[in-house]
């Protein structure tokens, strides 16, 4: 599919519906991506969005994230890599406040793999809204190095904390590890408590997803 794809984090309004409909000419594809309880309260925006896609001829697919869910959201991905379409919208003038950080991830994950155009569709409710690209607000504190990515693979395949001194002494990294690792922190991918690295969940779901990336070359 060569076309445009719009991911919907639910919490959305109605007018932001109609908004978003204006914004994205003909989108080939909508996502809509939820937590649980929400479908009941929007269901009403996420039935008028599958009977658009519908009048559109598009396609739809819904998903509902439990907490600490990185599965769901790597499926958000994995389907996004089948679909290929080469201009993504996300809606992020409302929504739910957990699902839109980790969307994020996951778009500019799609970003880089897919070499696709990511726009975060931003405005105020209400308001007319516009197209900005996503990796203008997010891309520059998520590149990893090849050293981060090695990091990342061994600490998240782990089932337990590991600490800088184990990841000299049992895989060759030198005392540098410790300002690589730092700077990880800062990016929010792991915690150093105690001289341990504990993982976080967007540590976790970059780790899934470049699992799922390399699973798809």
């Amino acid at each position: 599919m060569a076309g445009r794809a719009v991911v919907v984090p639910v919490g959305v309004t109605g007018e932001t519906i109609e908004g978003l409909l204006k914004s994205v000419p003909r989108p080939d594809l909508i996502i809509t991506v939820s937590v649980p309880g929400y479908e009941e309260v929007k269901g009403p925006i996420i039935e008028g969005l599958k009977a658009a896609a519908s009048a559109m001829g598009a396609r739809f697919r819904s998903f509902t994230v439990k907490k600490g869910d990185v599965e769901v959201l790597v499926d958000v991905y994995k389907l996004l890599l089948e679909e290929r379409p080469n201009e993504v919208y996300l809606i992020g003038v409302t929504g739910s406040r957990y699902l839109l950080p980790l969307l994020v991830m996951v778009l500019l994950k799609y970003w880089r793999d897919a070499k696709a155009v990511v726009y975060l569709l931003h405005g105020v409710e209400g308001e007319e809204c516009e197209a900005v690209p996503l990796p203008g607000f997010f891309a520059p504190s998520m590149r990893l190095s090849n050293t981060q990515i090695k990091l990342l693979k061994i600490i998240y395949s782990l089932e337990g904390p590991i600490s800088g001194k184990e990841l000299i002494q049992k895989y060759g990294f030198t005392r540098s590890v410790y300002y690589v690792l730092a700077d990880m922190e800062r990016k929010g991918l792991l915690f150093v408590r105690r001289n341990k690295i504990e993982k976080t969940l967007p540590g976790r779901l970059m780790y899934e997803l470049l699992r799922a990336g390399e699973g798809a070359k």
